[in-house]
C-alpha cells in the first residue's frame, strides 16, 4: 500500500470558526495524528505527501515538519507539490526523501513574520473609549489593542521572528543537506518557481504525481501496489468537535 496524504489550503493550529469542510484547511493537530497513524501502519509502505499551500502557522509547520522526519524514520517519503507549496508549505515538505515539482509550481518563500493589529487610534480618538489598565509588570498587556508596541516590545517580537526564521533556515538546511548559508542565500521570503528552485537545490526533480507514485513504489521496494487516500472524510460532528 502506498498512501496519498492530501495536505491542501492554510496551515492553521486549529480548525477555523464556521469552515465546516467548505475551505481546505491544514490543520496540524489534525495532520500530525493522520501521520503518527500512517507511521504505525505496517501495511503502509511508502508515503506521497501532496502539498498545495501558500503557509500560514509557524507553529503548526513545525509540528508537522516533526512528525514528517519521524514517519521518514520508517517508510519513505516523497513530496509532490502542487500550484504552490509555500513558506510552511515549503516547511512541512523539506523533510521528505524527495521533493518533486511542477515546473510552474510556486515554492520557496523561506521567511516567517508577525503581526498585532494595532487600532488604538480608533479606540481612542474615534470611539472616545479611555482605557485604564493596571498590571503586574512592564509587558504584562503585551499585545494591548489600545495602545501601541514600546520599543522594548518591538524588540522582543523582533527576538521571536529572528528565532523562528533562524529554526525554518535550520530545518530546510537539514532536509535539503545544504549549508545554512547556502538555504540563506535562496530565502529572506523570496519565492520561486518549480523550475529555479530545481536550479537552487530546492526540490529534487520537475514532475507530476504520477512520478511522485512511482519514486514512492521504487523507493519502498515494490512493483505493484494499492493506493489509499487520506486524510479520511470526517463526519459534520467530528469537525465541530474539533472546533
Amino acid at each position: 500500500i502506498i498512501a496519498m496524504y492530501y495536505a491542501e489550503g492554510q496551515i492553521v493550529d486549529v480548525p477555523s470558526a464556521g469552515n465546516m469542510g467548505t475551505t481546505p484547511e491544514i490543520v496540524g493537530e489534525k495532520v500530525c495524528r493522520d501521520l503518527r497513524k500512517i507511521r504505525d501502519d505496517e501495511t503502509i509502505k511508502a508515503v506521497v505527501l501532496r502539498v498545495n499551500s501558500p503557509g500560514g502557522s509557524a507553529y503548526a509547520s513545525e509540528q508537522i515538519w516533526n512528525e514528517v522526519v519521524k514517519l521518514k524514520e520508517k517508510k519513505p517519503v516523497i513530496v509532490s507539490m502542487g500550484d504552490y507549496a509555500a513558506s510552511g508549505g515549503y516547511y512541512i515538505s523539506c523533510a521528505a526523501d524527495t521533493i518533486i515539482a511542477q515546473p510552474n509550481t510556486l515554492t520557496g518563500s523561506i521567511g516567517i513574520f508577525g503581526m498585532f493589529p494595532n487600532p488604538h487610534k480608533l479606540i481612542t480618538d474615534k470611539l472616545k473609549l479611555n482605557v485604564e489598565t493596571v498590571k503586574s509588570n512592564k509587558h504584562a498587556d503585551f499585545g494591548s489593542m489600545t495602545r501601541p508596541f514600546d520599543d522594548s516590545e518591538r524588540a522582543i517580537m523582533q527576538a521571536h521572528i529572528n528565532r523562528g526564521y533562524a529554526t525554518f533556515i535550520k530545518r530546510c538546511a537539514d532536509g535539503r543537506q545544504m549549508s545554512t548559508a547556502d538555504i540563506e542565500a535562496v530565502a529572506q521570503g523570496r519565492v520561486w518557481t518549480g523550475e529555479m528552485a530545481k536550479d537552487l537545490g530546492l526540490v529534487d526533480l520537475l514532475g507530476d504525481i504520477e512520478m511522485a507514485k512511482e519514486i514512492a513504489a521504487e523507493k519502498a521496494g515494490i512493483e505493484s501496489y494499492t493506493l489509499i487516500s487520506y486524510p479520511e472524510e470526517e463526519s459534520t460532528l467530528t469537525m465541530l468537535l474539533d472546533q
